[in-house]
């Protein structure tokens, strides 16, 4: 399984993701409360990443155990460009509206929460038949502030939790 890099850059003999990640202005780690990128490799080819990663109904079906993942506001059954839905991560409630959403390679969206602002990332790179995920987030407001110290390991637990099951949904499938 992939590393998980909290309040600094992966070290040179990783991808660096902090790098490949497109950081909106006022969400760059550098200017975030909060922050965690992480990495996996799965055994599919992006576009069937991808296409898990899009589909709420797994979603809801794979985070329910967790307590954290997107649940669709309508009838929708796929993220894709301007989807709003609603999540919980760590234990917050997020509402959230997709701002990039690049099949087979990039899905992006911006969250809002009591005290919290976001923005959450998924690249997806191909590598012979296998993908790797890059997963990142960056938080501010108080609600971020108080959680990276409650548990500054929280973030990283996060992201690590979500990259898990999305390599355990597509390569079970």
């Amino acid at each position: 399984m992939g590393g998980t890099t909290v309040f600094h850059a992966p070290g040179s003999d990783k991808p660096d993701g902090r790098r490949l990640l497109h950081w909106p202005i006022g969400f760059s780690p550098d200017f975030s409360d909060l922050w965690a990128v992480g990495e996996t490799r799965i055994g599919a080819e992006p576009e069937t990443v991808f296409a898990s990663l899009t589909d709420l109904c797994t979603w809801a079906r794979d985070f329910t155990e967790t307590g954290d993942g997107p649940a669709a506001d309508t009838g929708s059954t796929g993220l894709r460009a301007d989807s709003e839905f609603s999540y919980r991560l760590g234990g917050l409630a997020v509402r959230a509206r997709v701002g990039e959403c690049s099949p087979g390679s990039r899905l992006a969206w911006f969250g809002q929460g009591i005290d919290l602002a976001l923005y959450q990332e998924w690249l997806l790179l191909a590598q012979g038949g296998r993908t790797l995920v890059l997963m990142g987030f960056a938080a501010r407001g108080s609600a971020a502030i108080a959680h990276r110290e409650a548990d500054p390991a929280r973030a990283r637990r996060i992201v690590d939790r979500w990259l898990a099951c999305l390599k355990t949904r597509v390569e079970g499938a």
